[in-house]
Formats: structure tokens, C-alpha cells, sequence
């Protein structure tokens, strides 16, 4: 199964090696589902579940990775913006708010899109690191973010029923003609064996080939993710 929350860890001073801690500032869920018919924002919580203060610094990207804050433009709002130091046990919510710009054009409203919500966790300084050499590391955790217009066909919890997979050579090609993502998290063929699968987007195809050595299977069985992050199972007739 794919990590649906996605953690870098990135050195900030390089001088000895140490082992890395893990991330002290932690998201709640692994995945945010922007709902407008619900509202034009949702919120988003943090939680410092470490027993040292931490500086958090949070950004929403369209699918770079490798984007940094200052360079990232989507049309969300986060509140509040600016870096954050956590206490101890402290939690903090951010509210993101749809709010393209005049000269952006609005993102469409006849199926989902989707972004990343981006949480750095940058460690304090120790309070005996004077005259060593350390190695700190800041980590990050990259959650998808969907924004589900209002006015949807369907709903999002039916749309893994509706995909529609069938054969294309010695591959599966499977068609999602809904306006929401799917994400797949396993694939098994009837011998048991697995093919890495991974989020198709509305209306799109995805063509996955099969292991060395198999055959075409009448049916597939998967599992897909719920709007909380929660494996779902279900099993298609593959159309020949």
C-alpha cells in the first residue's frame, strides 16, 4: 500500500551525522477534503505531540514537490499565514480558504481538484548545542488537499464503483468517468499476484501492465481510499 501522507526529512546544518527524530508536529488526517457546498474554508489542525517547542511554517502547492512557499501561487488562502512556534502539547488550526484572484481564472466547477497542504516542523536549537557540531533536520508532511466544487454528479464515496477497467493488450486500462479523484491503494490480480496502482484523476485513464507472465483476469479486486484516508475494498469486471 502507497504512504498517503508523504514526510521529507531535510537537513538544515550538515556538520556530523546524527540519526533524525521523527516529525514532533503532527496533521490531523492524512488527507482534507475542501467541500464548498459546506462553506468557502476548512480547517486544518496541527498538534505538537513533542516535549519541545517547534516552529511550523505551512504552504499549499499544485503538485511540485519541490516548490518552496515564496514561489508557490494557488488560489487558497491560509490563516494564519505566517510561521508558527508550537509549544509543547500545543495545537494550532488553520482555516484555507478558497479565494482565486481577479486575474486567476477559477478552478472547474464540474469535477474535483486537487493540491498539496505542505507542514515544515523545524526543531529548536539545543540548549547545550554551544561549541558542537550538529546535524538538525526539519521535517515535512505533504497531505492532499481536494477542492469539491458545489454541484457535483454523484458523490465521492460511490466512485470507485463506477470505474471502469478492461483489457488493452497485456495491460489493464481502467477509465474514471466521475468528477471525483480515486485513489487506489493495491490491485490484485485473481492468482494473487499485485500491480502498483496509484490516484486517478476525473476523466482520466490510467493503463497499468500486467506482472510478467499473467493473464488477462475477468475480474479485479482493489482497494481505494475514503475521504478520512480509510482503505475501502471492492472488486470490477474487467471488459474484454
Amino acid at each position: 500500500m502507497k504512504l498517503r501522507a508523504r514526510t521529507w526529512i531535510c537537513a538544515l546544518l550538515a556538520v556530523s551525522v546524527a540519526p533524525p527524530a521523527s516529525a514532533a508536529v503532527t496533521l490531523q488526517g492524512t488527507r482534507i477534503v475542501h467541500d464548498a457546498s459546506k462553506g468557502r474554508d476548512v480547517t486544518v489542525k496541527a498538534s505538537n505531540v513533542g516535549e519541545l517547542a517547534a516552529m511550523t511554517q505551512v504552504w499549499i502547492d499544485d503538485g511540485d514537490s519541490q516548490s518552496r512557499p515564496e514561489n508557490v501561487c494557488t488560489p487558497f488562502r491560509i490563516t494564519p499565514a505566517e510561521p508558527r512556534l508550537l509549544k509543547p502539547k500545543q495545537g494550532q488550526a488553520y482555516r484555507v480558504t478558497y479565494a482565486p484572484r481577479p486575474s486567476e481564472a477559477p478552478l472547474p466547477t464540474d469535477r474535483e481538484s486537487v493540491f498539496y497542504f505542505n507542514l515544515l516542523d523545524i526543531p529548536p536549537k539545543p540548549s547545550d548545542a554551544s561549541g558542537k557540531n550538529l546535524l538538525q533536520f526539519a521535517v515535512r508532511t505533504r497531505v492532499k488537499l481536494f477542492y469539491r466544487p458545489p454541484g457535483l454528479p454523484g458523490n465521492a464515496r460511490d466512485a470507485a464503483a463506477t470505474l471502469q477497467w478492461s483489457a488493452d493488450g497485456d495491460a489493464l486500462q481502467v477509465l474514471n468517468a466521475s468528477a471525483y479523484h480515486v485513489t487506489l491503494s493495491s490491485l490484485t490480480l485473481g492468482d494473487g499476484r499485485t500491480v502498483d496502482v496509484d490516484m486517478i484523476g476525473p476523466g482520466a485513464r490510467a493503463r497499468y501492465a500486467l506482472p510478467q507472465g499473467a493473464s488477462m483476469p475477468a475480474t479485479v479486486s482493489f482497494k481505494w481510499l475514503d475521504d478520512y484516508g480509510t482503505p475501502r475494498d471492492a472488486e470490477a469486471k474487467v471488459e474484454r
